[in-house]
C-alpha cells in the first residue's frame, strides 16, 4: 500500500497563520496548496501582524506588503487599494465584493478577519473579470474547535473609542457543532474633526460537521456605519506650494460640514460547504448574498484657485443608493496519480449577479473662499437623476496542479460570459462579452527550501460605452509574465519571495483624436517591476517583516498621454517592521515594535507636470502580556509628519494621515 503521511499540525489554509508567517493558502489556487509553489506572488497578513500593529482599517493592514500601496489619507468611505500600478479587486472568503460605479461599495472591518491574502497579477482564470493588478481576499474568522473568548477595548486620540468581542468554541461535547460570534462598536472622529468614523458590526457563524467528510459553515454579518467618512479634496496651492493667503492644514475640512455626511448599512449571509466522497473526489460550494443601503451627501473642491489664490468652485454629490450582490461558486476536486505524476485537478462553475440603483445628483454648487469659507453661499442639491446598473457573469474553469518529483506545473483555463447594463434616466448602455483566459506556471522545489518559478497569466474586465460610430467597447485585457524565487528555511518559520514581472493592460479608453467628445480603445499601460518581501518568526521573541518594490509604469499607447507616468503609483516603496518580546527577567513579556515606511515621489497629474514629494513615516508599539490580559499602545506616524498622500491634478490632492495613538486592552480566556 502507498505510504500515508499524517501531520497533526498541518496549517489551515484559511486560518490565522503562525506569528507573521503563513505557508498555505486557498486564494492562489482555490485548493489547499503551498504558497511557495504557487504560480503567482502571494502575500498574507496574519492575525498576529494585525494585532501587533493595531490596525483599524484594511489600508493600515496592507502598509507593509510589497507592491501594495493604499491612498493613506483620511478618506474612510471605502478601501482604495493598488498594486503593481493598478487598482486591486476586493473579495471576502473567495467571493467578489463588487465596486459600485457610484459609492455603495462594501467595506469589511479587519477585526472580523482571521487573515488577508493578496494575490498579485491577473487572476481571471479562477475569479473571472477583474483588474490586472490582482485581488485582496479577506478571510473571515471561523468557528474554532477549542473555546476562545476575547473582550477588546480601545481608546485613542481624535476622540476614538472602540469595544469589541470575539467568542468561539464547540456547542456540543463531540464538537459536531461549532460557533463564533464577533462584534464591535466604534465612535471616533479623525484628524479632521468634521469627518467621523462610526461603526456597529456583528458577524455570527456556525459550523456543522455531521461526519469527518462533511462540513457546512453558515456565515452572516451586519455592519452599520452611522458616519462612514468623507473624502477631503484640496488644491496643491497652499499645501504642496506656498499660497500668499496662508496654508491649508491637514486638520481642516474643505467641504460643508453642515450638510455633508455618509450613512451605510450592509448585511450578508451565505455558506461554505465541503464534502469528500473518498480519498480522490471532493466538492465545495461557496454562496453569499450581500446588500447595501447608502445615503451620501458631499461637497468638495473641483477647480484650481481663482486669481485671488483663495476661491475655488465647489462640486456637490447626493446619492441615495442600494445594491444587492448574489454569488455562488461550485467546484469539484480530484487528487490522483498517473505513473509518477501527482495531480490535483479542479474544475467548477461560478455565477455572479449584481443589481444597483441610485437616486442622485451632481453639479457645481457655487464657489468658496477656502481661507474664509461661507457655506451659506453654496446651493443644496436634491436627487434629479436615476441610475440603474446590473452585472451578470457565468464562468467555467479548470485547473491541474501536477507534481513530478520536485517539479510543480500549474495549468488553468477559463471561459466567461458577462452582461453589463446601465441606464441613466433615458440613456441605456449595455455590453455582452465573452473571454477566454488562462495561466501557466512552473516551479522547482529544492530540498533546502529554495523554489524558483516562472508563470504567465491573463485577465479581462468589461467596459461600458461605445465609440463615435456606436461600436461597443471591448473588455480591457491584462497579461503578465512573472519570474521569481521563493525560500522557506528549515530552521525557523519564514517566507521570503523575490519576483520580477512585466504586466500590460490593453484596450484602455483614450480620447478620440478625431472627436474629443468620444473615446477609442487604443490605449495601453505597461508596468514592470521587481519585488522583495520577507516574513519571519526568527525566534520565539523576534518577528520581522521587510518589503521593497520597484515599479516602472508608463502609458505606452495613447492619443495624448503616451510616455507619461500614471498618478498615485510610487516608483519605490519600502517598509520594515520588527517586534521583540522579552522572554526572561523582571521585564518578561514586555514587547516593543517599530516600523519604517518609505514611499518615493509620485506623479501629481496625468500630464506629469508636477510631483508629490517622497515621505518616510515611522510607527511604534509597546505591549505587555499579563496572564489573561494583553495591554498595548500603537503610534502611527510617530513624528507627526505632515504630507500630501497623492494628487491626480493640481486641484485634486489629499492630505495624508497624521499621527494616531491607540491604546488597546484585550482580555482573553
Amino acid at each position: 500500500m502507498p505510504t500515508v503521511q499524517v501531520n497533526a499540525n498541518a496549517e489551515d489554509p484559511s486560518g490565522t497563520g503562525v506569528g507573521y508567517v503563513a505557508k498555505r493558502s486557498k486564494t492562489g489556487s482555490k485548493t489547499d496548496s503551498a504558497i511557495i509553489t504557487n504560480p503567482q506572488s502571494i502575500s498574507t497578513i496574519t492575525r498576529d501582524q494585525m494585532d501587533d500593529q493595531g490596525v483599524q482599517t484594511v489600508d493600515q493592514a496592507l502598509r507593509y506588503t510589497s507592491a501594495v500601496y493604499t491612498e493613506d489619507s483620511t478618506d474612510t468611505r471605502f478601501d482604495q487599494i493598488h498594486a503593481r500600478g493598478f487598482d486591486v479587486d476586493s473579495y471576502l472568503d473567495g467571493l467578489a465584493l463588487f465596486q459600485s460605479p457610484r459609492f455603495a461599495t462594501p467595506r469589511i472591518d479587519p477585526y472580523l478577519l482571521d487573515r488577508i491574502d493578496v494575490l498579485l497579477g491577473p487572476s481571471s482564470v479562477l475569479y473571472g473579470q477583474g483588474n490586472p493588478g490582482g485581488l485582496v481576499n479577506f478571510v473571515s474568522k471561523q468557528p474554532t474547535d477549542t473555546p476562545y473568548h476575547e473582550i477588546m477595548l480601545q481608546a485613542g486620540n481624535h476622540d476614538s473609542y472602540e469595544l469589541g468581542f470575539d467568542f468561539s468554541g464547540p456547542l456540543d461535547p463531540n464538537g459536531t457543532v461549532l460557533y463564533r460570534v464577533t462584534g464591535l462598536g466604534r465612535d471616533a472622529s479623525t484628524q479632521v474633526s468634521d469627518i467621523k468614523d462610526e461603526r456597529i458590526a456583528i458577524a455570527p457563524s456556525v459550523t456543522i460537521r455531521p461526519d469527518r467528510d462533511t462540513q457546512l459553515t453558515v456565515q452572516a454579518g451586519y455592519q452599520r456605519d452611522p458616519e462612514g467618512g468623507l473624502f477631503n479634496v484640496i488644491t496643491s496651492s497652499g499645501t504642496l506650494y506656498a499660497n500668499p493667503n496662508g496654508r491649508l492644514g491637514p486638520d481642516q475640512y474643505f467641504g460643508d460640514p453642515n450638510t455633508d455626511g455618509m450613512q451605510r448599512t450592509q448585511y450578508w449571509i451565505g455558506y461554505q460547504f465541503d464534502h469528500s466522497f473518498n480519498d480522490v473526489w471532493s466538492v465545495s460550494q461557496n454562496v453569499r448574498y450581500l446588500h447595501i443601503d447608502q445615503n451620501y451627501y458631499q461637497t468638495s473642491v473641483t477647480s484650481p484657485l481663482a486669481a485671488d489664490n483663495a476661491t475655488a468652485y465647489m462640486w456637490g454629490n447626493v446619492d441615495d443608493e442600494t445594491q444587492s450582490q448574489f454569488e455562488v461558486d461550485t467546484h469539484a476536486q480530484a487528487k490522483f496519480s498517473t505513473a509518477d505524476i501527482q495531480h490535483t485537478v479542479l474544475f467548477g462553475i461560478d455565477y455572479r449577479h449584481v443589481v444597483g440603483g441610485d437616486n442622485m445628483a451632481n453639479a457645481i454648487v457655487g464657489t468658496l473662499n477656502l481661507f474664509d469659507p461661507d457655506y451659506a453661499s453654496l446651493a443644496t442639491l436634491t436627487p434629479n437623476t436615476r441610475l440603474d446598473y446590473a452585472l451578470t457573469q457565468v464562468g467555467l474553469y479548470g485547473q491541474d496542479e501536477l507534481r513530478y518529483r520536485n517539479w510543480v506545473l500549474t495549468l488553468g483555463m477559463r471561459e466567461d460570459w458577462s452582461r453589463t447594463e446601465q441606464t441613466q434616466d433615458t440613456t441605456y448602455e449595455h455590453a455582452n462579452d465573452s473571454a477566454f483566459t488562462w495561466r501557466a506556471g512552473l516551479a522547482y522545489e529544492f530540498s533546502n527550501g529554495i523554489v524558483p518559478y516562472v508563470s504567465y497569466a491573463k485577465s479581462f474586465e468589461p467596459v461600458l460605452g461605445a465609440t463615435e460610430d456606436g461600436t461597443p467597447f471591448r473588455p480591457t485585457t491584462g497579461e503578465q509574465y512573472e519570474i521569481g524565487l521563493r525560500y522557506q528555511p528549515k530552521g525557523y518559520a519564514a517566507y521570503f519571495r523575490l519576483a520580477a514581472y512585466d504586466l500590460r493592460q490593453k484596450n484602455v479608453e483614450t480620447t478620440d483624436p478625431n472627436n474629443p467628445d468620444f473615446e477609442v480603445q487604443t490605449g495601453q499601460v505597461r508596468s514592470r517591476g521587481i519585488e522583495a518581501e520577507a516574513h519571519a518568526n526568527i525566534t520565539e521573541a523576534l518577528k520581522v517583516i521587510a518589503s521593497y518594490a520597484y515599479l516602472d509604469q508608463r502609458v505606452t499607447e495613447d492619443t495624448s498621454l503616451e510616455g507619461t507616468r500614471p498618478t498615485i503609483a510610487p516608483r519605490h516603496n519600502a517598509a520594515f517592521w520588527g517586534d521583540y518580546t522579552m522572554q526572561g527577567g523582571p521585564l518578561r513579556n514586555l514587547g516593543f515594535g517599530t516600523g519604517v515606511r518609505y514611499m518615493s515621489d509620485t506623479e501629481g497629474s496625468s500630464t506629469d507636470t508636477f510631483q508629490v514629494p517622497a515621505r518616510v513615516l515611522v510607527d511604534a508599539a509597546v505591549h505587555y502580556d499579563l496572564q489573561k490580559w494583553r495591554l498595548g499602545v500603537n503610534v502611527n506616524n510617530l513624528f507627526n509628519r505632515e504630507y500630501i498622500s497623492y494628487c491626480t491634478n493640481s486641484f485634486f490632492c489629499y492630505w495624508g494621515a497624521t499621527r494616531s495613538i491607540v491604546g488597546t486592552a484585550r482580555y482573553q480566556w
